[in-house]
């Protein structure tokens, strides 16, 4: 028996795999839960309760955030034939990109869909390997990793750090791809 679908997971998966397939031609399970965890950040920065999300995150036994929400809906999106797989990745059917552009014009998404963008453009300014490996070692996601915490994130922590740096920067809350790709360079520093 298949489970519900939250409908902003549902929406999430299908935005995240549309931007990341544009990007990279293909990309894998894994990196639509990375890349919806970073954009509750940047949802959260734009001053919207993380309740509004909607779907929390754990981190899996590979490292990454990993939200059931987003496991079910990919889940979905292969079965209906969204998603396809390709030997080691997966890609967006055209039947998958019909469906996001349905969905993105729907009101309740418009919010949700400019963390998404502001989230996956940090790939195209800032080179993929280096956003996925910042994002990885972000140390909020390295404590929980070491403390192997099977409970949710507390993604709150990160959003003082977050904001902190936006206003050092003098980036106003309404433009969030300026403090994505601030916080990808931040963290990628903290790397070295």
């Amino acid at each position: 028996m298949s489970k519900i679908v939250k409908p902003e997971a549902f929406f999430d998966s299908l935005s995240l795999a549309h931007k990341l397939d544009n990007f990279l031609d293909g990309f894998k399970l894994e990196e639509i839960h990375l890349f919806s965890y970073f954009s509750s950040i940047l949802f959260l920065y734009k001053k919207n309760p993380v309740s509004d999300w909607q779907y929390k995150f754990t981190i899996s036994e590979t490292g990454y955030p990993f939200s059931e929400a987003i496991f079910e809906a990919t889940t979905r999106h292969i079965q209906n034939g969204l998603f396809e797989e390709k030997e080691t990745f997966y890609t967006i059917t055209s039947r998958g990109n019909d469906e996001f552009n349905v969905f993105k014009e729907l009101k309740d998404f418009v919010k949700r869909e400019e963390c998404l963008n502001a989230a996956c453009k940090t790939s195209i300014l800032v080179p993929y390997s280096q956003t996925l490996r910042a994002l990885l070692n972000d140390p909020f996601l390295a404590k929980e990793r070491q403390l192997e915490n099977k409970s949710w994130i507390d993604q709150t922590n990160v959003y003082p750090k977050f904001e902190e740096l936006s206003n050092a920067i003098g980036v106003p809350v309404k433009d969030l791809i300026v403090p994505a790709v601030t916080w990808i360079n931040l963290l990628s520093e903290q790397e070295n």
